[in-house]
């Protein structure tokens, strides 16, 4: 009966969607009513990620339709476990399992099936660890870059020799599995996938050693020929779809724009340099990153003309919803643009509005009681209170906590100076939805006319104070 199901499933749904994934199963000892989730992060395409799901029947199976813009990873998710899974569009997979095993014994049939059944295996020998708060991040040229722990940990303890005998041998052996998998049952890999696999083993062996170059290049003496092991990653690689093809990128050309000594903007300069060295979807997805960086690290005058040219020469459509969302919401905040008004009440319940301080400069400080950056952003900031207010500018510090209570001990504790509510107190909508504040600490200056200003060259909190100062001189 479920082999049944499952054919009907697949004739039924397969040509619903270009870009659908069909991901069902089932999940032994499980509960009737447990959810099942898909989560695809495809940022890296059009800034967003989504979450599909699913209830287990009351036989325990599920069955999950995912749009999939490249072919990726994403996650299965049941019980707070997740087991990262290869899908793309048009694909099938069917996972059967038992609650009590999962995600480390799955059982993968369909299409994807001997994918994913190689991926786990990859996976089972090669342990990654998907938790960002684990990464560590240190500096190529302007660009951070991130290691996990351990990998930190064996770099700072290997000499180069010694380090690249080790990532040798694990590409070796990956690449082992890769050609003996696919030996035994040749036509069973996808030919995308058989692609993704070879970039995820040449491109983490790759982006590792770059990274050891550059950062612990001065401790262990790096000589100049440990790099040329870069003659065996080509640059240009249709598998955007792999996080560490996309890592290897980014880190390359920051190296390249250090080793150039190239003075200009940033995010213009690898703009620029990817028309050079970069073409196709490779260069759509560069180039789309550096914009969309540019624009998030409030570099909005000096990309803007850059990302004109994105939009007319970009032959990749799907990566331009990535900045295009992002130069509309960043739009709406720019220099020059009417500050969205607001009343809301603040911590002592006085009614406070936005124009009632007309005339004045406003430093409008997004933060909340849980984000530590805010709070010793918000103590450097208390140290400059007092100049602040002799020069007529107002602070305004606006919580995205979703619990007073919190919030009010946060204040209690601290004595934040300057006029505090919270986002949620604002009378017509929420203050921080209202200025498209989705993540925190961050902040806007309202200029003298009730428009937005231009900030500060840095997210310094000693440079914000200078603009601050400077602004509040000019008529």
């Amino acid at each position: 009966m479920l082999k049944n199901w499952f054919v009907v499933f697949l004739i039924s749904g397969c040509f619903l969607n270009a870009h659908a994934a069909f991901v069902s199963g089932v999940f032994k000892n499980a509960a009737p009513g447990s959810v099942v989730q898909i989560y695809v992060p495809h940022y890296y395409v059009d800034g967003r990620a989504d979450t599909y799901w699913a209830e287990l029947d009351d036989q325990l199976r599920f069955s999950i339709e995912a749009i999939i813009p490249e072919p990726q990873l994403a996650f299965l998710i049941c019980n707070e476990e997740r087991l990262p899974v290869f899908l793309e569009p048009v694909d099938t997979l069917y996972v059967k399992t038992d609650i009590f095993q999962f995600p480390m014994a799955v059982a993968f049939t369909g299409r994807g099936g001997a994918n994913n059944r190689l991926l786990l295996q990859y996976f089972q020998e090669n342990p990654p660890d998907f938790n960002e708060m684990n990464n560590i991040r240190f500096k190529i040229g302007q660009w951070w870059a991130v290691v996990e722990q351990l990998m930190n940990d064996r770099m700072e303890s290997l000499g180069p020799t010694e380090f690249r005998d080790y990532m040798d041998r694990r590409k070796t052996a990956a690449s082992m599995l890769l050609d003996d998998f696919s030996g035994r049952a040749p036509a069973a890999l996808t030919p995308a996938f058989y692609d993704w696999m070879a970039a995820e083993i040449v491109y983490y062996w790759a982006y590792h050693l770059l990274f050891y170059g550059q950062v612990y290049g001065n401790r262990h003496q790096v000589q100049p020929e440990f790099f040329d092991f870069l003659s065996d990653a080509a640059l240009i690689n249709e598998s955007v779809g792999n996080d560490w093809y996309r890592l290897f990128l980014q880190a390359l050309l920051a190296r390249q724009q250090a080793a150039a000594g190239s003075t200009d903007n940033f995010y213009v300069g690898q703009y620029n340099m990817a028309g050079t060295m970069l073409s196709g979807k490779s260069m759509a997805f560069f180039r789309s990153e550096m914009i969309r960086l540019a624009f998030s690290g409030d570099r909005y005058r000096e990309i803007l003309p850059y990302y004109t040219d994105f939009l007319k020469t970009n032959e990749y459509t799907a990566y331009d919803a990535k900045v295009t969302d992002l130069y509309e919401k960043i739009a709406r905040v720019s220099p020059g643009i009417a500050a969205p008004v607001f009343t809301g009440e603040d911590a002592e319940g006085r009614v406070l509005s936005l124009s009632q301080f007309r005339g004045k400069v406003v430093y409008l400080n997004f933060w909340a009681s849980w984000c530590s950056a805010c709070l010793q952003k918000m103590d450097m900031f208390n140290d400059f209170a007092a100049e602040l207010n002799r020069s007529g500018i107002e602070i305004v510090n606006i919580s995205i906590d979703d619990n007073p209570a919190a919030w009010q001990r946060a204040l209690a504790e601290r004595n934040f100076k300057g006029h505090n509510l919270l986002a949620s107190s604002g009378r017509e909508r929420n203050i921080a939805q209202s200025y498209g504040v989705e993540a925190v600490p961050q902040y806007f200056i309202v200029g003298k006319d009730g428009t937005f200003a231009v900030k500060a060259t840095s997210n310094q909190p000693g440079d914000i104070n200078t603009q601050l100062l400077n602004l509040s001189r000019q008529h």
